[in-house]
């Protein structure tokens, strides 16, 4: 019955998405649901029980799976499709009444404004070449995480991604500590750079 439960599931939130992907033409990837994505509710399940809840930021955050579903008093969803964003930004608003700020972003060349107590970065990292993304972990640790915040981040080892990164590559200048959140399909784990 449990597993019967769970399809139902995903094809009831894939439909709902197939309806949001014929109103705004975002990409077919953001067709995934939650609970098809363990890795995304283990984070969601790590934000939600942080003692600091007040400022969460999440770098490429398609429909809003995570940030729809994290418990702060601002929420800021950035993204670099305009189009994923209007679709997130309506399913937040109509199907959860939930207040999301949307915005889009392109990273690197993007300003990341704001303290954060989370900043989150999963699931198109591997498109960005590594120098450039410790650079910018870098400037997000010191400029706008707060005392006691953490960037959230996976790596793949699956040769289909363009850039499987070293975690420890990325995080060594860092003043902060780093720890496993989980292993993952495709070889994904993620990581928690608490500051």
């Amino acid at each position: 019955m449990q597993k019967l439960y769970q399809k139902f599931k995903i094809w009831n939130g894939k439909l709902f998405r197939i309806i949001l992907r014929s109103l705004y033409g975002f990409d077919k990837w953001h067709l995934f649901t939650l609970t098809e994505r363990t890795y995304a509710k283990d984070i969601i399940t790590y934000c939600n029980n942080r003692i600091e809840r007040n400022a969460f930021a999440e770098i490429g955050c398609g429909l809003g799976d995570i940030i729809r579903n994290v418990n702060y008093k601002g929420k800021q969803g950035f993204d670099a499709d305009v189009k994923v964003l209007r679709a997130g930004s309506a399913f937040a608003k109509i199907c959860l009444r939930k207040k999301i700020n949307f915005s889009l972003f392109h990273f690197p060349e993007s300003d990341l404004n704001g303290k954060f107590d989370v900043i989150v970065m999963v699931n198109w990292i591997h498109h960005v070449e590594p120098s450039i993304l410790k650079s910018k972990l870098g400037q997000y640790s010191k400029s706008n995480l707060n005392d006691g915040g953490c960037i959230i981040l996976d790596t793949v080892q699956d040769k289909e991604y363009r850039f499987n990164h070293n975690i420890n590559y990325l995080a060594k200048d860092l003043d902060a500590t780093l720890t496993k959140l989980g292993d993952y399909e495709r070889q994904r784990q993620v990581w928690v750079i608490n500051k």
